[in-house]
Formats: structure tokens, C-alpha cells, sequence
């Protein structure tokens, strides 16, 4: 069984940084930011590098956009596809289902599939399991290979600078995690033009009332972000679960390589998709929410890679001695050998350093 493998994020090389490939090209020029000649052009720019004008700018982005697909398509021709495409699982026919009292009955618009475990095990998929109305709220479920009456949940929210992939891209991580007892869920939400950053920030708080309202089996939720993914998972530490009526139980939070400050983004072309104001970039920053911790906070690792640019590492930085001043309980973790793509990629291997620490994170508690 092969499980998908994301491919998009920023990455040093040969000492500069480069930008994350945009979400499709554009029909003309891209329009120009406010800000003028000395407007950054993303995130980890030197303050004062100008934007690439007109028809350079595209022929950059072009460029960069190539160059993550090749990556992207090389990284799948090391191991083929064999089971999941597009979201979908395939498996063997017949074979039992889990108990009902651990999985409640499938209702419209979701699968059940069966799926192979990294050790040639069996365990329970559900997918596109609806957590809302959208097209894209829904979960893709990934259940212990062998559950117990109750079992932890990682809580996968994928990356792409909120414009990019999906939760079909997602299952990577499930191998080595369900093999253990955890179950894994890659949450859906709508990536930009057509979300809204308030809108995402709302749609994961959801999906996490909606796992603690139609799943009490899992005992103990575990956010797990990347990128852009990192963000919304940090956002939802700042949420306040009394409009939601329930409260999930959170016991950890792992941010791999994350933003934490969006206001940097505002002038780069990130934003053209996201179309964000700067009242919105402040809103939904986290750095800019974070609140003491109360008694049962639960434990936050902030994790970043060796080779992520200047502007992702000053960021985790500072957003963890934010929450430790703050009274959280907060590790930093900074892995070597590894750039914005390997730091997550790597969770499909069971040896891989962050696998390991997540698991020991979880059998902590």
C-alpha cells in the first residue's frame, strides 16, 4: 500500500530561498502589491528586496512552479501508486468492519475501504466523512490497525500556503502511527481563492468538534500541522470550544515548520489568492493570541528543519517563547538534514525522528 506524499513548500538551496510554487498560473501579469519597490517578495525575503515586475515575475513563478511539480512527480515514481488515488483507498473485497460501537454507522457521501498498514496489516478507512456542508468538509479517517475500546487520534491538517493540496494528500503519515494504535484523520478545508482565512480557521475548529461529538472513543486528540497547516493548527489553540458546546480533548500539538505572524505575507504573492487584509492577517496570527495557559492545557511541540528559510525559523522561535512566557508547556525541536518538503514527508518512515517523538508524546499521556 502506498500512501501520498505532499510536495509543496518553500526550500533553501544553494544558500537562497525559494518560493513556493503558486496554486496556477495567471492569465496576464500579476498585479502589483501595495507596498512599492521596496515590498518583499515572500516570506524569509531580506526586508527591502523588490518584487519581481510583469512578465519576470511569471516567468520566476513559472519556474519555481516547475520545479516543485518535478519534485512532487520523481518523489511518486520512487513507489508507484497501488491503492490510493485521488482519495480513495483499494482494497480487497468483503473483510469485516470495525465494531459499530467504535465506528457509528457511514452516512451519506462517505466510504468505508479497507487499507493495508505499513506492517501488512489491515485497519479501517472511512473517507470523505462530512463535517459540515462544504464540498470540502470532510475527513478522511485512518483507525488503528488493531483499536482498543478507546485509542488517541492524530489530527493531520495539511499545508500549501492555504492555496494548495488537500486532505487526499494526507494519509502519508497513517503507516507508522496506525500500526502503534493511533488513529490518523487528515482534515479537508477550503484552500484559497475560495477560502476565506477566517473561513479555514473556522472549518478546522469545526471538524474538531465534530470528532469529539461523533467519535468518543478517541481518547485524547493530537493536532499535527504543516506549513500553512502549522498555523491553522495553532489557531485552534486560541479557541474559545463554549460557542461549539463541547470541548475536544486535546492533549497535544505538534507545528512542523509553521507561520505564526501573517502580516509579513501580506505584500508577497501569497496573498493575491488569499486576498487577506491586514485586519484579517492580525486576527487570525497567532502569535498575536496567545493567552496563558489554563491547568489543562495541553503540551505543544514546535518543531522546524534544519534547511527551512530564515523566516520560518525566526517565526517558530518566537512563537514558542511566546507560549512559554505565557506558561504552556513547550518543547522546540530542530531537525537536521532536512528542508520544508523531508521535515513532513518523513513521517511515512517508522525510524523517522519527529514519527518517533510524536509517538512518545502520545504514550505520554
Amino acid at each position: 500500500m502506498i500512501w501520498p506524499r505532499p510536495g509543496l513548500g518553500p526550500r533553501l538551496r544553494d544558500g537562497q530561498w525559494e518560493r513556493a510554487s503558486p496554486p496556477a498560473p495567471r492569465s496576464g501579469p500579476a498585479p502589483r502589491r501595495a507596498g512599492g519597490p521596496g515590498t518583499a517578495s515572500a516570506p524569509g525575503t531580506a526586508p527591502g528586496t523588490a518584487s519581481a515586475p510583469g512578465g519576470h515575475r511569471e516567468r520566476h513563478r513559472e519556474r519555481h512552479r516547475d520545479r516543485h511539480r518535478d519534485r512532487h512527480r520523481d518523489r511518486h515514481r520512487e513507489r508507484p501508486h497501488d491503492g490510493r488515488v485521488a482519495g480513495y483507498v483499494r482494497g480487497g473485497a468483503g473483510g469485516p468492519l470495525l465494531s459499530q460501537s467504535l465506528v457509528p454507522p457511514p452516512g451519506p457521501g462517505h466510504h468505508h475501504r479497507r487499507a493495508p498498514g505499513s506492517d501488512g496489516g489491515s485497519g479501517q478507512t472511512l473517507l470523505h466523512v462530512p463535517y459540515g456542508d462544504g464540498d470540502e468538509e470532510k475527513l478522511d479517517i485512518y483507525f488503528p490497525t488493531e483499536p482498543s475500546e478507546t485509542f488517541p487520534a492524530l489530527v493531520y491538517i495539511h499545508g500549501g500556503y492555504w492555496q494548495c493540496m488537500s486532505k487526499d494528500d494526507s494519509g502519508f503519515a497513517a503507516p507508522p502511527l496506525v500500526s502503534q494504535g493511533v488513529a490518523v484523520v487528515a482534515v479537508g478545508y477550503d484552500i484559497a481563492p475560495k477560502g476565506h482565512m477566517d473561513t479555514m480557521v473556522l472549518q478546522v475548529r469545526r471538524s474538531l468538534a465534530f470528532l469529539a461529538e461523533r467519535y468518543p472513543r478517541i481518547r485524547g486528540i493530537y493536532l499535527c500541522g504543516h506549513s500553512a497547516g502549522a498555523h491553522l493548527a495553532a489557531m485552534v489553540l486560541s479557541t474559545d470550544w463554549t460557542e461549539f458546546q463541547v470541548v475536544p480533548d486535546i492533549k497535544g500539538a505538534v507545528l512542523v515548520s509553521g507561520l505564526y505572524d501573517l502580516e509579513p505575507i501580506l505584500h508577497t504573492y501569497v496573498n493575491d489568492a488569499l486576498n487577506m487584509s491586514r485586519e484579517v492577517a492580525q486576527r487570525n496570527s497567532p502569535m498575536r493570541l496567545v493567552t496563558s495557559a489554563a491547568p489543562a492545557a495541553c503540551e505543544v511541540l514546535v518543531a522546524v528543519a534544519q534547511h527551512d528559510s530564515p523566516e520560518f525559523r525566526r517565526q517558530s522561535q518566537e512563537y514558542s517563547q511566546a507560549l512559554r512566557a505565557a506558561g504552556w508547556s513547550v518543547s522546540v525541536l530542530d531537525l537536521a538534514g532536512v528542508d520544508h518538503f523531508d521535515v513532513i514527508e518523513r513521517l511515512s518512515e517508522d525510524s523517522y525522528v519527529l514519527t518517533q517523538v510524536i509517538l512518545n508524546m502520545i504514550s505520554r499521556a
